[in-house]
């Protein structure tokens, strides 16, 4: 092996910052869509109309787009891959916030205003919104290919 072989060899099984970003933003959407599903989305102490926040729209965005990625790291497709990590988990904060809006509005109102938010609320949304923060990352975060004019 020449030594430009092995330079090639070894700057080709270099993975920059992205690809690690795309693991963890992997990982975080894996983590939120298992605790969703532990927690059923309830919320509060009541266990209310207004405290049930779940949906399997939820569930399948986080868990399927965590797949997906998966699937397009193996094909080393980083770029489309970063993208999913971003693009799933940010359409379940929104499919989430519509499903548990009455929640937070009775917690802001004041309707459960000793109680406050449930942690499982506080944890499931740091979750999801770190894997939407950290896929974003790992978008902006690739190393771009330089093009010569």
């Amino acid at each position: 092996m020449s030594a430009s072989d092995y330079k090639a060899t070894n700057q080709a099984s270099k993975k920059g910052f992205g690809f690690y970003a795309t693991i963890l933003a992997l990982i975080l959407s894996l983590a939120a869509g298992v605790y969703f599903v532990l927690i059923r989305g309830t919320f509060g102490l009541d266990s209310t109309h207004n405290g049930d926040c779940y949906d399997p729209l939820i569930t399948y965005l986080l868990f399927g787009g965590a797949a997906v990625s998966l699937v397009l790291i193996l094909l080393k497709k980083y770029g489309l891959s970063s993208a999913v990590t971003s693009i799933a988990p940010g359409v379940a904060i929104c499919l989430f916030v519509h499903k548990c809006y009455w929640y937070v509005v009775d917690v802001f109102v004041g309707i459960d205003e000793k109680h406050g938010f449930d942690p499982r609320f506080i944890i499931f949304v740091a979750l999801v919104c770190l894997a939407f923060v950290v896929g974003e990352v790992a978008i902006y975060g690739r190393k771009q290919k330089k093009v010569k004019a």
